[in-house]
């Protein structure tokens, strides 16, 4: 009877975070009972898990067919063909990504550590950068002549291939029957995002292919531009979450695109301090390009991009600040670079 009684308690405290999310962050003590609880977010009964397995089904089915459809064209010589050289960097990539979060899980565990520290500062940049690292510097910086022979058909070839493997790795369904990747899974898998992680991974990088894919087409021979945006992204990003969590004072409130069966909905938070780091990031990424730059057009990003970019980080949905992020820079660097010519 006592046993039941506590289980019914946990159900009412985890049913209560679903309204709101962030508080498991109250306290420490209230952070690592509930990780302790339910480790990889699948035996809490608050959860419903049919959105995620309808969701899978329709963008697993898009992926599919974005996969064939580039197969298809390769096939006729209508799109230019891939070097195994490129899939070969791709899935290796993959592999140390899933060899990463399994270490990284035995940590979070072993030392409680919070998993927003993790996935920020360990896993974020090189989990999420693949599919442009690989076509756009491995390929068109270092002009490896087994690299993918366009750029433009590895990077979306690479997003489909992704997708694929977010869903293949983080499906509620399988990391039920693989101990290996429900293990791995809990490194990414914030408290707080449970059970949309997934739905929100797939949509933010669904998002930001669709924004980088035309600005990397008319980029043209300066497509390396879209990095800064990315790395923005990923590095800045990345420092906001830890920086708010641990020194956040100024906290205020976001939403993400779709929670608890709605649109616009749930309660997230940021702060001015994390945002901060998007702002001191922006302008470092911004020295390490400005080689690509003529000197005005250098200057002119420098004193606009990095409050433009803090600024959307800041009123972006929860999980979404990415394709915000991608559409402000990659606009702004094109508006500029429209007047000013690229370094050739």
């Amino acid at each position: 009877m006592g046993s039941n009684t506590a289980a019914n308690s946990n159900d009412k405290e985890f049913e209560a975070n679903l309204d709101d999310p962030m508080a498991v962050h109250a306290s420490r003590e209230i952070y690592f009972k509930a990780l302790h609880a339910d480790p990889y977010g699948l035996e809490n009964k608050a959860y419903d898990w049919t959105g995620e397995d309808r969701f899978v089904a329709w963008v697993g089915s898009l992926a599919i067919l974005g996969v064939s459809v580039v197969t298809y064209l390769q096939s006729l010589g209508i799109a230019p063909a891939i070097s195994p050289y490129t899939y070969a960097l791709f899935f290796a990539w993959i592999f140390v990504e899933i060899a990463g979060k399994l270490l990284f899980s035995w940590a979070i565990l072993k030392f409680n550590i919070k998993i927003n520290y993790v996935r920020k500062l360990a896993l974020r940049p090189w989990r999420k950068l693949k599919s442009y690292v690989i076509p756009l510097m491995l390929v068109g910086v270092f002009g490896l002549e087994k690299g993918g022979s366009s750029s433009v058909i590895a990077v979306v070839m690479l997003t489909f291939l992704d997708v694929l493997k977010t869903i293949l790795t983080e499906w509620n369904v399988i990391r039920r029957k693989v101990p290996v990747l429900k293990k791995a899974f809990l490194a990414w898998d914030r408290i707080e995002d449970r059970p949309y992680t997934l739905r929100f991974d797939v949509l933010e990088d669904v998002l930001r292919f669709i924004v980088y894919l035309p600005f990397i087409c008319i980029f043209g021979k300066g497509a390396l531009l879209v990095m800064i945006p990315q790395f923005i992204n990923e590095f800045g990003d990345g420092l906001a979450e830890p920086v708010g969590i641990r020194f956040g004072k100024h906290k205020y409130r976001t939403r993400s695109l779709w929670y608890d069966g709605k649109f616009w909905n749930g309660k997230f938070e940021r702060s001015l301090e994390g945002s901060s780091a998007v702002f001191i990031v922006s302008i470092i990424v911004m020295f390490i390009f400005r080689e690509q730059f003529d000197p005005t057009a250098f200057w002119i990003l420098l004193g606009i991009l990095p409050i433009s970019m803090t600024v959307a980080e800041a009123i972006s949905p929860h999980t979404n600040d990415g394709p915000a992020l991608a559409f402000v820079g990659c606009s702004l660097i094109w508006g500029v670079t429209h007047f000013f010519p690229l370094v050739a």
